[in-house]
């Protein structure tokens, strides 16, 4: 052990030198420490020191993480064999510790191993029921790898897999709610001088040489994980977000005008998230293809009727026509969201009287609307006055509720909604500013890579040369463009 402490302990300098290293000495560091590392067996890792210490608490995660990546890759592959043999609670917090505090800089030399790790926590806690206690450990390890979260990678679907599984959803939504830009290997990318420089773009250093993804991402990888997103925001009951995950899959480009069976199941789901957002049907982008929304048209029939009768039917029709397709949605899975609508349907009339009144009473609103989840009115104004105190409580209507003495209580509908404070301004301003500066750097982000694109290229060539003719007086449309069956947004989305 003494003789191996000294070469795990080699680099980073510590104390760190009072001139920091240069990217080009801290890769040829981290490179040299990598390969001595590799060459010491898993035995040996497994020691314990002088003291009688395991390495896995002797040295630092965050300062030595290159070293602690080895020692916990050997601990993982002994528990593998002999799992009866290994503190699985005291490796489990190692896990958490190393998953949670590594460097960033370093880790990006150790891909392979990082992906292997996490593979193996995600079996752990799913064997031992522990999925809840992982997910954020995991989630904080996709972050601290890549702070934008805009490049897709095969853990971001193995997180949002085992938060279904789970239904444990609040956890991920920091790596959920930000949008996937990038799917490494869809485009061709100068190799990085060094990818320890940490200005680089995300896209640059996350690569199939760094082996934390493969050299090709499979398409059905990408729609799942934009089906699960939305599944995990329908599971949050945040309508507005789980519309977006699943439009981003149902509008994917697909070859020869198709539709997946997962871009299928996307948008049955679609459509019931947007009554709930918006109370009417919804309309498909216009980036749809023809060809697709045809095929959404006649697989997601018996939805697209639901959507139709909750914009302009009644609520006993709406209760019949759900009842009457309980198969189909249970084979679908959503019969969740199928009650959801049908309890949407009396809250969104009301909402709709608030944007023609601006006071109504209880029994006003009782004899005003009707319940689909009953297939009329309400038994007592009561059940309304609940119902509305509920809607005022949860945000969903703006309004405020007054008892006159002796008379049925009143409703007073907001006309510009809630009022926000110069504090809550403050920090919604400071929010937006943000924003469009992270937008503005992946742009340009956007645009370096549109450079390396062969397809592009050809496109500004043949632009180039159709503005020379044209110019010449000759006109040319012959535009060497990708047709629609191609996957035009494989780099960007």
């Amino acid at each position: 052990m003494d003789d191996i402490l000294p070469r795990l302990l080699a680099f980073p300098p510590h104390p760190s030198p009072a001139l920091p290293l240069s990217d080009q000495q801290f890769d040829e560091g981290i490179r040299a420490l990598v390969e001595v590392v590799k060459g010491i067996s898993d035995s040996k890792l497994l020691q314990k020191t002088a003291s009688g210490e395991h390495l896995l608490d002797f040295v630092n995660p965050s300062l030595n993480t290159a070293s602690y990546t080895f020692i916990l890759v050997a601990n993982l592959n002994k528990a593998k064999q002999y799992e009866k043999a290994v503190d699985m609670d005291a490796l489990w917090n190692n896990i958490c510790t190393f998953l949670s505090g590594f460097d960033p800089r370093q880790i990006r030399y150790l891909g392979h191993e990082l992906a292997q790790i996490i593979d193996t926590f995600a079996n752990i806690a799913q064997r031992h029921h522990r999925i809840p206690l992982a997910l954020p450990r995991i989630r904080d390890a996709l972050i601290r790898y890549d702070p934008t979260g805009t490049v897709f990678t095969p853990k971001h679907l193995l997180l949002v897999k085992l938060a279904v599984e789970a239904r444990s959803y609040d956890d991920v939504v920091p790596v959920l709610e930000k949008t996937i830009l990038y799917i490494p290997g869809a485009s061709e990318q100068p190799n990085p001088e060094f990818i320890c420089n940490m200005t680089l773009s995300p896209l640059a250093s996350i690569t199939a040489h760094s082996s934390f993804v493969p050299k090709h991402t499979k398409s059905q990888d990408i729609l799942e994980y934009f089906l699960l997103s939305g599944m995990a925001y329908i599971g949050l009951n945040n309508w507005r977000r789980a519309k977006e995950c699943l439009e981003r899959a149902i509008t994917y480009p697909a070859k020869e005008n198709g539709c997946s069976k997962i871009m299928t199941e996307a948008y049955k789901k679609w459509v019931l998230v947007s009554l709930l957002l918006d109370g009417k049907s919804p309309t498909l982008p216009m980036v749809t293809s023809g060809g697709t929304a045809k095929l959404y048209h006649t697989l997601a029939k018996p939805y697209e009727i639901v959507s139709q009768i909750f914009e302009a039917g009644t609520a006993s029709r709406l209760k019949s026509e759900i009842e009457t397709g309980q198969t189909i949605w249970q084979q679908d899975m959503n019969v969740g969201l199928m009650m959801a609508v049908l309890a949407a349907y009396q809250q969104f009339q009301i909402r709709n009287l608030g944007k023609v009144h601006s006071k109504l009473s209880i029994m006003d609103i009782h004899n005003a609307t009707q319940s689909a989840e009953v297939g009329g009115k309400l038994g007592q104004a009561q059940f309304v006055r609940t119902l509305v105190q509920n809607m005022i409580a949860n945000g969903s209507l703006d309004a405020s509720l007054s008892y006159p003495p002796d008379k049925s209580p009143v409703v007073t509908f907001s006309e510009n909604g809630p009022a926000m404070s110069e504090k809550m301004t403050q920090v919604a301003l400071a929010e937006s500013t943000h924003r469009i500066k992270a937008l503005a750097l992946q742009i340009n982000n956007i645009d370096r890579t549109m450079t390396y694109e062969k397809e592009y290229l050809k496109h500004v060539q043949k632009v180039r040369k159709n503005k020379k003719n044209t110019d010449q007086g000759v006109v040319s449309v012959d535009m060497d463009w990708p047709g629609e069956d191609e996957d035009l947004m494989a780099s960007m989305y």
